[in-house]
């Protein structure tokens, strides 16, 4: 299925730059992109725990804070770096 979205060009600029480091078509790198950031942004609608496996954690256990439910993910991904560890080391 096609769809048309617009962008700023420095995003265009952006995805035509990693699309050449992987080796891949703007138009499916920016597809696989799309996909899983919606597969991110939407997992709990899916399967709880596919975004990182400590989301199945979440709410086992007290903190003594009231917005932990609403604000799981966040609060997880604070402590988790960009490879995916906790601690940033």
């Amino acid at each position: 299925m096609d769809i048309t979205i617009s962008v700023s060009e420095k995003t265009v600029q952006i995805i035509r730059e990693k699309a050449e480091e992987n080796g891949k078509p703007v138009s499916e790198f920016a597809a696989n992109f799309l996909e899983g950031k919606i597969k991110e942004e939407f997992a709990e609608t899916e399967n709880v725990g596919e975004l990182h496996p400590l989301f199945k954690f979440a709410g086992m256990f007290s903190s003594g804070k009231t917005d932990t439910s609403r604000r799981y993910k966040e609060i997880l991904m604070e402590d988790i770096d960009k490879r995916g560890r906790f601690g940033g080391s």
